[in-house]
């Protein structure tokens, strides 16, 4: 099987990432949902993952940094709630097909 574009490890270092902002900017209630997001990634399907891969790979980090930013943001400022980092890729994924259109 071919590596993907983006590794799970990858995945979950934009949470990680996300997790450090929100801390340094005094927002712990943000940096634990986002936290929580970040050990759950741990367990996001393959197929799941492959499908991120291969939407991110297509088209480009410029996009998905558009996509992924305010979604990221509502996460972290408590406007929106997913209970599983793989609720919150679907709702990624989602967002990345409507941008296409």
């Amino acid at each position: 099987m071919p590596q993907r574009a983006v590794s799970r490890e990858d995945f979950r270092g934009l949470f990680a990432f996300y997790v450090f902002v929100a801390r340094h900017n005094n927002k712990h209630d943000g940096a634990s949902r986002l936290l929580k997001l970040f050990t759950s990634s741990q367990n996001i399907s393959d197929e799941l993952l492959d499908q991120w891969s291969e939407r991110a790979d297509a088209l480009g980090g410029e996009r998905v940094g558009s996509v992924l930013g305010p979604r990221t943001r509502a996460v972290a400022n408590g406007d929106a709630n997913y209970d599983h980092a793989s609720a919150f890729l679907h709702a990624l994924l989602k967002a990345l097909d409507q941008t296409q259109h």
